[in-house]
């Protein structure tokens, strides 16, 4: 099972924005919106490595891969951007340069390349925060631990 399914089953932002996820603090997309994310899963916090990841999961009812990572890309300004496709999925990950904030938009299966419907979004936490080779490692669903 990914890292990223096994997660559902269990950053200073840039833009404004009414709502914000209260696990992290960043911004949520307006409920009225294209990119509606709905009502957040507290998932339970996990080890990852030496860290504990706390995570919010998002079951959009509408919008676009394509739409999301414009949305994140500008609100998100000051996050690094990861993009990986793995199990016929987009997977693109937005991360604080500490490693401690994460933001991972996931489409819906298709060739690599097309723009689909998001399947989720994560809103992570994490302490003390992942290296950079070790976010782009979950993004591509093999963990790599410093």
């Amino acid at each position: 099972m990914t890292v990223c399914a096994s997660l559902a089953a269990m950053g200073a932002a840039g833009g404004q924005s009414a709502a914000t996820d209260p696990l992290t603090h960043l911004p949520l997309p307006a409920a009225d919106a294209a990119l509606n994310l709905g009502e957040a899963l507290k998932l339970d916090a996990t080890q990852v490595c030496k860290s504990t990841m706390q995570a919010n999961f998002y079951r959009p009812t509408g919008g676009k891969v394509d739409a999301a990572l414009a949305w994140y890309t500008a609100n998100l300004n000051r996050f690094k951007h990861t993009h990986a496709y793995w199990s016929g999925r987009s997977q693109d990950t937005f991360y604080s340069t500490d490693g401690t904030l994460m933001v991972s938009v996931t489409g819906t299966p298709a060739k690599e390349g097309q723009n689909t419907d998001l399947f989720s979004v994560l809103y992570a936490k994490i302490q003390p925060g992942f290296a950079e080779k070790t976010i782009m490692s979950l993004n591509a669903q093999k963990v790599i631990c410093p």
